[in-house]
């Protein structure tokens, strides 16, 4: 098992860490003032997030980000439950969702700088927007794909509407809201660097953008590459959490 783990760290591994090697040799001379070398890029980035600015910058963002996140994803479960478990109201809603889930997020933001200004609760509202619509359509899809036998299988044990959502609907969509979920939280990253873009002071996305504006390229490059480490750190939290609310849906993979 521990061999199993050992190889498809390895496998994972390999590209991402080449990639990296790659950059560091090809950029090891580089005299270019927007593309310094990838050891000149490290050594600053130490300086600044080991770690001086983390209170500052990356706080604040991951603050922003889970707020807005958590908000979307509970608005699009009840939202989701509501339209998946009734057909009528269905045909009346899911057209309007298709129509808001189609604007690109990031447009969005513009909007609620003019609704709340450029504060905290613009932030985390844009967020919460662009995180609910992924979540919301994964439900609709779990519900509407729950499997008849279940759903007879309830009724011969005679549960309620409710502990049949509960016990049987929910637990059967778990896969597929999950995977809904975990494009909310994709879509609120990005959206959470935009909101940081337009008037905020503190965040990865402001740092980077107050760097880019003054000419400090190398600092701006840190903040690129700390965005990406974060996105991935987070993903990474989401697929453990994700493994163990679906452990039994694994296992039952494995045995098939």
């Amino acid at each position: 098992m521990i061999k199993k783990v050992s190889i498809n760290a390895i496998q994972s591994l390999w590209l991402p860490i080449s990639l990296v090697a790659a950059w560091w040799l090809f950029s090891t001379n580089s005299e270019d003032p927007f593309f310094p070398p990838l050891s000149v890029i490290w050594d600053q980035f130490v300086l600044l997030w080991v770690f001086d600015n983390v209170p500052i910058h990356v706080v604040p963002s991951l603050i922003n980000l889970f707020s807005g996140f958590s908000i979307g994803v509970l608005i699009g479960l009840v939202g989701g439950v509501i339209i998946g478990t009734n057909q009528g109201l269905a045909r009346y809603i899911e057209p309007s969702v298709d129509f808001i889930r189609s604007i690109p997020p990031v447009a969005t933001v513009p909007i609620f700088i003019m609704i709340f200004g450029l504060n905290y609760e613009m932030r985390v509202a844009a967020i919460a927007f662009s995180a609910i619509f992924p979540t919301m359509l994964a439900v609709i899809q779990g519900m509407h794909s729950n499997n008849p036998t279940l759903l007879d299988t309830a009724k011969v044990f005679r549960l309620t509407p409710f502990q049949t959502l509960v016990r049987v609907r929910i637990p059967a969509a778990g896969p597929i809201i999950f995977s809904g979920i975990q494009v909310s939280l994709q879509v609120a990253f990005v959206v959470t660097i935009a909101s940081e873009l337009l008037g905020s002071g503190f965040g990865i996305g402001a740092f980077t953008l107050i760097a880019t504006d003054t000419f400090m390229i190398t600092d701006a490059w840190t903040g690129v590459i700390l965005m990406g480490i974060l996105g991935y750190l987070v993903n990474l939290v989401f697929n453990l959490v994700e493994r163990r609310a679906l452990r039994w849906y694994l296992a039952s993979k494995k045995l098939s």
